[in-house]
């Protein structure tokens, strides 16, 4: 049965609805069903080529660099120390001991540091564990001992975890 004239044409169209509304779908559809001439054919498939690199090549050109750039950090001449003075005990006779560049004197601060104990809890568990204990997860979190307390959780009996008591420093 030979195609009439109607389903042709109803076929052009298709084919052109196609290139507008899903340019690759009707590119396929223009080569394998289409009796264009094959310039027209070429013409129209390099407009689409062309209009698909013009639209893609701003997407994928780098960002281009601000003025942002690399602030250098410790580079003033003079810096301003403010705080108390040091004990006249402290051994400063160390080159450089404690000393910020710029400055005339050394800076060291006067407040112990105090280690922090860190226990692991799971979130569907009331208890909490140490770091070996059979009963740690990959999914259990981690949380400061006083941190676990105040969350509910209670020590683990198996692994012997620390207890917390309310006011003690841990």
């Amino acid at each position: 049965m030979r195609n009439t004239p109607r389903r042709r044409k109803r076929s052009i169209w298709k084919t052109i609805f196609f290139l507008v509304v899903c340019y690759p779908y009707g590119l396929f559809l223009m080569w394998r069903t289409q009796r264009w001439h094959p310039a027209v054919k070429g013409l129209v498939t390099a407009c689409f080529v062309f209009l698909t690199v013009v639209v893609l090549s701003p997407l994928t050109s780098p960002p281009g660099r601000g003025n942002s750039g690399v602030r250098m950090v410790g580079v003033e001449k003079d810096v301003t120390v403010y705080g108390p003075e040091l004990p006249a005990s402290l051994d400063t006779g160390s080159a450089n001991y404690g000393v910020v560049s710029g400055a005339s004197a050394p800076v060291l601060a006067d407040v112990e540091e105090i280690a922090k104990t860190y226990v692991y809890a799971n979130d569907s568990g009331q208890y909490y564990h140490t770091s070996d204990c059979k009963y740690v997860a990959s999914y259990s979190r981690k949380y400061e001992l006083a941190v676990a307390y105040y969350k509910g959780y209670q020590p683990c009996a198996e692994c012997g975890a620390p207890v917390y008591t309310p006011g003690s420093a841990q």
